[in-house]
């Protein structure tokens, strides 16, 4: 993803933000205002002041589905998606490095690569329920029955972290309250993590306007300002 201009992450970029610095206690800035689609989304400081790490937040294209969904909006219809996903079952780390390997996927993967970075992450979030039923399992939680077995991944080279994100769950009388978001990460070096963090609707910018009705008030919601140039929080 990309941000023209301004200090202010688009909504999918606000939220993963806001879930890895609850994670790994930084404090993230745009890096791509003004740059066009040839910087990573956000960069950060490391906690010791030493080195640097920088994110991608990017999904599988789903151009037809998000028109569709923007037709359906336009209608008055339920926004609908048809279709059967195969099971895969214990063939997750087979879906994600297919998935890691696709065109859309080695771009930000190469995005990424071309900067100089300590650590470099790709944030992974699905728009439609043909590969958010893979990422949903990644950090599913199944109580008391046992987890379908996933493997290991190979991350590209130079890539620290792949994060996957999850199901998002809100008390449905509760616009304004906090959302637990379930994530998987895998980290080079250490394997498979599954996180949740809280994330507050009035932090995050309002959905794409074209698609989503926002039925909280514009002057109720603020994200922050990421301006690489903002005073250290």
């Amino acid at each position: 993803m990309s941000n023209s201009s301004g200090a202010k992450a688009r909504r999918e970029e606000e939220i993963a933000f806001l879930a890895m610095e609850q994670i790994l206690g930084v404090d993230i800035r745009l890096a791509d205002a003004g740059a066009g689609d040839k910087m990573p989304d956000g960069s950060w400081v490391m906690p010791d002041g030493q080195g640097r790490g920088i994110v991608e937040v990017t999904s599988p294209p789903a151009t037809k589905l998000m028109a569709d969904w923007a037709r359906a909006k336009k209608e008055g219809r339920p926004q609908t998606e048809s279709g059967s996903v195969p099971l895969r079952m214990n063939e997750l780390a087979a879906v994600c490095t297919e998935l890691l390997e696709t065109s859309w996927a080695l771009e930000n993967i190469r995005k990424l690569q071309n900067q100089h970075a300590n650590e470099r992450h790709l944030f992974l979030f699905a728009r439609g329920h043909d590969v958010g039923h893979y990422f949903y399992r990644l950090s599913d939680s199944y109580g008391d029955r046992s987890a379908e077995t996933v493997e290991d991944l190979v991350l590209p080279d130079g890539i620290s972290d792949v994060w996957f994100r999850g199901r998002a769950s809100r008390e449905p009388d509760r616009p304004l309250g906090a959302a637990q978001v379930r994530l998987a990460r895998f980290q080079a070096g250490v394997g498979w993590q599954c996180h949740v963090v809280d994330i507050e609707e009035r932090d995050l910018p309002s959905p794409a306007s074209g698609i989503v009705a926002d039925h909280v008030p514009a002057d109720m919601r603020h994200p922050q300002n990421r301006s690489p140039h903002r005073s250290q929080r």
